[in-house]
């Protein structure tokens, strides 16, 4: 007859391995959710900047873009270099804007939203064109570039300090003690950004963005 003490060492050497594979299955389905499902569910860093016309987001998923575009009416998408780390993905980007029908720019940045100003210039023209309303913005994270994006949008096209729409890129994963660069970008470059806005031409100095504004998916 086996004893109680033979008994629970048995036992726990059964539970164990059950135990670990059950762990196991756990972390794989919640890996399989947050790296595919969840993306196309909840598009990442998404914000509303102005009803109907201008939205914000992180990189998206074709599934995800498909679900914003009817949801929201978007006609044109603006990126910012939202597959710089993935760039196999840029054409996948592209190739499901063309299937929904919605135009799509691409002004690159760099990743701390600094970079080619007239970028910014180009991307405040077409999102403060009706005929281009509602516009998606997005870089990779939606927290650096777009946030930039996003400020001088509300400084320039809509009036606004910058000490009372800053706070805003809080709100979407801009940290200033981990991104110490921004902040001083936009205020050496705010004014000749808008210079260049008003006048409709470019800040001298850098490539400009004529071609990519007539492009067309």
């Amino acid at each position: 007859m086996t004893s109680i003490a033979h008994a629970q060492p048995d036992r726990r050497r059964r539970v164990v391995p059950i135990l670990v594979w059950a762990a196991i299955v756990v972390l794989l389905a919640w890996g399989a959710y947050a790296g595919l499902i969840r993306p196309n569910l909840f598009p990442r860093n998404f914000g509303v900047v102005e009803d109907g016309k201008i939205y914000r987001t992180a990189a998206l998923t074709p599934g995800a873009t498909r679900d914003l575009v009817e949801k929201y009416g978007i006609k044109t998408i603006i990126d910012l270099g939202g597959f710089d780390k993935k760039p196999a993905l840029a054409q996948v980007a592209q190739n499901t804007s063309e299937a929904l029908g919605v135009k799509r720019y691409v002004f690159e940045l760099n990743g701390d939203g600094t970079g080619n100003p007239n970028a910014y210039v180009a991307a405040l023209r077409v999102m403060n064109d009706p005929a281009n309303q509602p516009v998606l913005v997005h870089c990779s994270a939606g927290a650096q570039r777009t946030s930039a994006c996003v400020i001088l949008y509300r400084h320039i096209v809509q009036g606004k300090d910058f000490s009372a729409v800053y706070h805003e890129a809080y709100e979407h994963d801009h940290d200033p003690g981990s991104n110490r660069a921004l902040g001083p970008y936009l205020l050496d470059w705010s004014d000749r950004i808008e210079r260049a806005y008003r006048e409709g031409g470019w800040v001298p100095g850098f490539p400009e963005f004529s071609k990519s504004l007539e492009a067309r998916p």
